[in-house]
C-alpha cells in the first residue's frame, strides 16, 4: 500500500492522539526543574516541538500488537530527550542559529549552557528508563545512544572530505538518525509483548524509516524553502558535510564540472556560492538520484511491515514512512 497524496502529521497520529496528550503532559513535567536557567531552557526548546516522530513510531508499534498504555510513555520520553540532546550538542558543533524557527539554546544563551542542557536531558533519559524497572528496554535505548556517538563522531571525521562515498555516507546516517527510529520500533513491539520475529520487523522498519527520513532531510537542504524548514538552505554545505545529493554529483558529472565545485567547496564555501552548487546537483542528477534512494529505503520500511496484521495503526506506520519522503519540511 502507497500513499501517493501529501499526508499531515496529524492524520499520521490520530489513532494515538490520547497516548500523544499523556506523553506531552508528562514530558512537561518532567523537565519542569527549579533550576531558573534550566527551566527556561527547556521552555523555549518546548516552545518549538519537532513533530515528535520517534514517540510516534514508538508508539504506533506498540499499538500495532494491542498494546497503548501509559507504558509506553516512559520509553517515548527518553527517546525523545535523548534526541534533543544530541540536537542542542549539534547546535553547538554547527555553530548553528536557528532551528525550527527559532534561536538555538546556544544562540540564545551560550554553549556552555546548550553543552550542560544537552547533558542534563541524557542524564534525565536514562534515569527515566531506570525508573521504568524495564532492563530490556535500558539495553534497547543504551545501544542507540552508542550508535547515535559512533555517528556524530563518524560525520565530525568527515567533515569536508570530498572523498566521501556514498557507502560511508549511509553507514553514518544510519548511526547517527536511524539507530533512534529503529530502537522506537523495536521498544514498541517489546512493551506490547509480541514475538522476536515482530520486534525484527518493527526494528528494520525504524531502521529504514530513518535512512529514508535523513536523506529526505539533506535534500531539503538543497531544494527546500527556508520559511517552512525554520533555517537557512545549504547549511549543510557551510558545516562541511557533503551529502548524497553531492556525493552522487561529484561522482556523476563531467571531471571540469567536478573540478570547479571542489575548488569552491575547497576555498571555504560562502552563501553566495550556494547557487552555483545547487545547479551543479540539479544538473548532474543529484536531487533525482537521491529522491530515487530515499523511495528505495521507504520501500523497504514498508516491507518489513508485510507479516503484521492490518489496523490503524499500520496504516498509520505505512502513512509514516510515506510522509518521511513528502514532507517539505
Amino acid at each position: 500500500m502507497i500513499i501517493s497524496s501529501m499526508i499531515s502529521i496529524e492524520e499520521i497520529t490520530n489513532p494515538i492522539s490520547v497516548i500523544l496528550d499523556a506523553y506531552e503532559k508528562r514530558l512537561s513535567a518532567f523537565l519542569e526543574a527549579e533550576n531558573d536557567l534550566i527551566y527556561q531552557a527547556t521552555s523555549h526548546l518546548l516552545s518549538s516541538t519537532g513533530k515528535r516522530l520517534r514517540p510516534a513510531t514508538l508508539f504506533l508499534s506498540s499499538a500495532a500488537f494491542g498494546c497503548q498504555d501509559d507504558k509506553m510513555v516512559a520509553p517515548a520520553i527518553a527517546l525523545e530527550m535523548i534526541h534533543n540532546a544530541t540536537l542542542l550538542h549539534d547546535d553547538v558543533i554547527d555553530q548553528s542559529r536557528y532551528r525550527r524557527g527559532k534561536e538555538t539554546v546556544n544562540y540564545h544563551w551560550s554553549n556552555l549552557v546548550a553543552v550542560l542542557m544537552g547533558d542534563y536531558f541524557f542524564a534525565k533519559a536514562f534515569k527515566i528508563l531506570v525508573y521504568a524497572g524495564r532492563q530490556d528496554l535500558l539495553d534497547a535505548v543504551s545501544s542507540a545512544t552508542e550508535r547515535v556517538s559512533i555517528g556524530e563522531l563518524g560525520q565530525v571525521q568527515e567533515l569536508h572530505n570530498m572523498s566521501l562515498t556514498e557507502e560511508a555516507y549511509l553507514s553514518i546516517i544510519s548511526n547517527k538518525t536511524a539507530s533512534l527510529f529503529s530502537c522506537a520500533g523495536q521498544c514498541g513491539a517489546m512493551i506490547a509483548g509480541t514475538n522476536g520475529e515482530n520486534r525484527k520487523s518493527l526494528y528494520n522498519y525504524g531502521e529504514n524509516l530513518g535512512i529514508a527520513f535523513q536523506i529526505a532531510d539533506d535534500l531539503l537542504d538543497f531544494v527546500g524553502d527556508e520559511r517552512k524548514l525554520g533555517k537557512g538552505v545549504g547549511s549543510d554545505l557551510k558545516e562541511g558535510w557533503f551529502t548524497l545529493p553531492l556525493i552522487y554529483s561529484l561522482g556523476n558529472s563531467s571531471p571540469d564540472a567536478a573540478k570547479t565545485i571542489k575548488e569552491i567547496l575547497a576555498n571555504g564555501f560562502h552563501e553566495e556560492q550556494f547557487p552555483l552548487v545547487r545547479d551543479f546537483v540539479h544538473e548532474s542528477g543529484g536531487i533525482e538520484y537521491s529522491k530515487q534512494r530515499a523511495t528505495a529505503y521507504r520501500d523497504r520500511a514498508l516491507e518489513s511491515l508485510t507479516k503484521i496484521e492490518d489496523s490503524i495503526y499500520k496504516s498509520a506506520l505505512i502513512k509514516l514512512a510515506e510522509f518521511t519522503v513528502l514532507r517539505e519540511r
